[in-house]
């Protein structure tokens, strides 16, 4: 009897475990090769449907006007692209400044919100008077 126990313990011991290691392993999903026609399909269907689509491959090599316009990523020229010299942390403040790696851009500067007490965890996350920051907190400990 005791014989029987154990080898039914071992069973769903290893029925767990078997279980337990299926779910663990992450989902791998294949995508789908589209070749160059069907991006150029996509993109005709956009243009014939009215749709414009404005953003981050907008250039301006020809005219820094075009940085002005409606849905652009941003104001100002670097590089031929638009940027917002406001928040871009490779173009803080002006073309080609970038920020240090723990740094973020904020309004032309950059700042580590880990512990700047004006830019607490955020941009312009101000902490109270009296309080430090400290891992993006005010106050921390």
């Amino acid at each position: 009897m005791n014989t029987f126990k154990i080898s039914y313990f071992i069973m769903v011991l290893i029925v767990v475990l078997a279980i337990a290691i299926t779910l663990s392993e992450p989902l791998r999903v294949e995508a789908k090769h589209q070749d160059k026609n069907s991006h150029q399909e996509i993109a005709a269907t956009a243009r014939n449907k009215g749709r414009k689509r404005i953003g981050a491959a907008m250039t301006c090599d020809k005219s820094s006007k075009v940085c002005r316009l409606k849905g652009s990523p941003g104001r100002d020229c670097c590089r031929k692209r638009c940027v917002d010299l406001r928040t871009n942390k490779l173009n803080c403040g002006r073309c080609g400044k970038s920020c240090q790696y723990s740094e973020v851009c904020c309004n032309g500067y950059c700042v580590n919100p880990m512990f700047d007490k004006r830019h607490c965890g955020g941009c312009f996350k101000k902490c109270k008077k009296g309080r430090s920051c400290a891992y993006g907190m005010c106050s921390y400990a």
